[in-house]
């Protein structure tokens, strides 16, 4: 194989793919070795690229092992490599941790592989140590080879998942944006406490799980840059979620008291507005919690879950570089979302809340900063052409190097996830294709190009296994759009939940799946963030909206209203198959509603949620992808406030939960 050619492969540098329309599409030389620059490789130094491909290739073979070693938790099974002329000696093996050590003839063991090198054969020896833990074990294995030491990853089979267990009910549960709660207490941003009350009135009626947006932290100096996915630091939260009028817990009595006796703690609060201000809301929590840190700081030296806190978090986190006062306010959010889910559970939900991982951080946040060496120099994050975008997008996220990401036994994403799985009972990863690969964007000479770059998927794949039976936390993998197969294999083997949105479960014609055909394994739902509440899409309000800002010409517009016409039409097709035969395409959007939901709430996937916003008849989107300033994203408030909509929706949402676990 020609050097450039097995770099690339060695990097996981795509070569081909298939378009949503079937079109085979092969990676030209100059979009591959564009991406190997945006990994920092001079792709005309061949020195450096045989230098390269030795590294990535040959080197593995010469040392037993490496620096991080999978194996399997049921039996311990783990693969070292030494040369043929050892294949029959004894190797020592320790595993401190878990009081283990054993002496392992090599000629007993199983060979399943093997690479020639320097008229040396090298050979793959499968050796197993018996059940072990699941967990992270500092392993030492000796012989004549040497000493070579490395972190074992002790892997399940599958991640955690209670739904796997015989005789689970199926779980209805709520999606929502958190800041977009309306209550008449809270500063203009729905926080911690909207959340409790949410939690009360779901759980009374039934309800398994809710479904947040990602609590990302965001940018305190520039609040006017609100979007959850494209977040600072995804290992934060944003502060502005908590809740000041409920601390006492937290930062003691003596605290609490003076802090309450602040004459400005109830201005700003805004109820009315359609629209979240963040800049005035920011501001004005922003100037409470300068106060209560000032309050709070003037007796700290008992205080050891604070000190506890930061320690841990550092330690995780890599020396992150926040100020105390930045530190108080993340014990603070942890902290209210810790009580969350303990008020969830507390109150029978078998999940509880279920926090979302963005796929990516911004390039001028905190995260990048910290884990620069991890990123590429140039390449963003995006999506290859579809229907929706016929000239791909760039979602304007760096690009995360593949093999930078093993670095430090991967310390970088075990972060990530352990940091979103702390005080919830489940995780959603958005695009969780990026385990596998990712749609890179890169320009060449002023010309967009972009290809697929693969990720070290096994790896990946094994930290998500250990760290929900570490944080027993369910996983579920946000599938929409081009899936490798052999991710739906793997997240289906993994006991990985997908995700389904309705809108987009449709068959050969375009006629809706039946109810029937929906996954088992996956997280149901009508819509999410990105595509229009269901009461805006029946009365088409969303290509009224777009029509309004200018994002589509008349003559658009009108198409599609016709296409719409076509997509209600065949939702009424669908809805009689499903025995609801009396609706027309003039019947009230909240009787249409009603009856897919009563529908979906019978279908085979253990997961089915309702959104909040559907609850509330919301018609404007939160979210209109492909916009930034044309649209105010992610800033819509709901129409009503947590307790008027489940006092008004009570008995619907009580009968979704009969049919969900009869």
């Amino acid at each position: 194989m020609d050097g450039l050619q097995q770099l690339y492969y060695l990097h996981g540098i795509g070569y081909d793919y298939t378009k949503y329309d079937g079109e085979y599409v092969v990676f030209d030389e100059i979009t591959r070795q564009r991406a190997l620059a945006c990994c920092g490789i001079d792709t005309s130094d061949d020195n450096n690229i045989n230098s390269l491909n030795f590294e990535l290739d040959v080197a593995p073979w010469l040392k037993m092992l490496e620096e991080v070693t999978l194996a399997c938790s049921r039996e311990g099974k783990f693969v070292l490599r030494v040369p043929e002329s050892h294949r029959h000696t004894i190797a020592s093996v320790k595993l401190p941790e878990c009081d283990l050590h054993l002496n392992v003839d090599l000629a007993h063991c199983v060979e399943v592989g093997n690479y020639q090198h320097n008229n040396e054969n090298y050979i793959a020896l499968e050796i197993s140590l018996g059940k072990l833990p699941i967990g992270y074990f500092q392993m030492e294995v000796s012989s004549e080879l040497g000493s070579f030491c490395t972190e074992l990853w002790s892997t399940p089979e599958q991640c955690f998942n209670p739904y796997t267990r015989p005789c689970t009910a199926k779980s209805l549960g709520l999606s929502l944006q958190l800041y977009t709660l309306k209550s008449d207490r809270n500063y203009g941003i729905g926080d911690f406490t909207d959340l409790k009350s949410l939690i009360h009135e779901f759980a009374n009626l039934g309800g398994d799980f809710v479904l947040l947006n990602p609590l990302h932290m965001l940018f305190p100096e520039q609040p006017e840059k609100a979007s959850p996915y494209s977040p600072s630091h995804r290992c934060l939260i944003n502060p502005l979620y908590i809740a000041l009028d409920d601390l006492e817990s937290i930062v003691g009595k003596a605290c609490w008291e003076r802090f309450l006796a602040e004459p400005s703690l109830t201005l700003g609060i805004d109820f009315e507005g359609e629209y979240l201000d963040y800049i005035s809301t920011s501001h004005r929590k922003y100037q409470l919690f300068e106060k209560l840190y000032e309050i709070w700081c003037l007796d700290v030296s008992n205080n050891v879950e604070f000190h506890n806190f930061v320690a841990d978090r550092k330690y995780e986190l890599d020396e992150l570089p926040l100020s105390q006062f930045e530190w108080f306010l993340q014990w603070l959010a942890y902290s209210q979302l810790n009580a969350c889910q303990k008020l969830a559970k507390d109150l029978g939900m078998l999940i509880g809340l279920v926090n979302d991982l963005a796929v990516g951080c911004t390039q001028e946040g905190l995260e990048y900063q910290t884990y620069q060496s991890s990123f590429t120099d140039g390449a963003n994050v995006g999506a290859p052409p579809d229907p929706w975008a016929e000239s791909g997008q760039n979602w304007g996220l760096p690009a995360p190097n593949p093999l930078k990401l093993k670095e430090h036994k991967f310390k970088y994403f075990k972060s990530l996830v352990r940091a979103n799985m702390r005080s919830v009972g489940a995780l959603r990863i958005d695009h969780v294709m990026a385990l596998r690969r990712l749609w890179w964007c890169f320009l060449e000479q002023g010309k967009e190009l972009g290809c697929y770059v693969y990720y070290p998927f096994e790896q990946l794949l094994a930290i998500l296994k250990i760290e929900s039976h570490l944080n027993c936390c369910v996983v579920i993998g946000e599938d929409l759009g081009v899936v490798p197969p052999e991710v739906t294999q793997s997240l289906d083997e993994s006991a990985i939940f997908g995700n389904t949105l309705f809108y987009f479960e449709k068959n050969h014609d375009g006629a809706f799946k039946s109810s029937e055909q929906l996954r088992s394994s996956s997280l149901t739902m009508v819509a999410n963030h990105d595509v229009p509440p269901f009461h805006g899409w029946w009365l088409g309000k969303d290509i009224e909206i777009k029509l309004a800002y200018g994002i589509l010409q008349k003559d658009q517009s009108e198409q599609l209203v016709r296409e719409r016409d076509i997509e209600k039409q065949r939702l009424l097709d669908w809805l009689r198959v499903h025995g609801k035969d009396e609706m027309t395409q003039h019947s009230d959007g909240e009787v249409i509603y009603k009856s897919v939901m009563e529908i979906l709430a019978g279908c085979p996937s253990q997961l089915v949620a309702i959104q909040l916003d559907d609850l509330d008849q919301q018609h404007i989107p939160v979210n209109i992808p492909g916009t930034n300033t044309e649209y105010p994203n992610w800033r819509r408030k709901l129409n009503h406030e947590v307790t008027e909509i489940f006092a008004q929706q009570q008995g619907f949402i009580k009968l979704l939960n009969e049919i969900r676990k009869r």
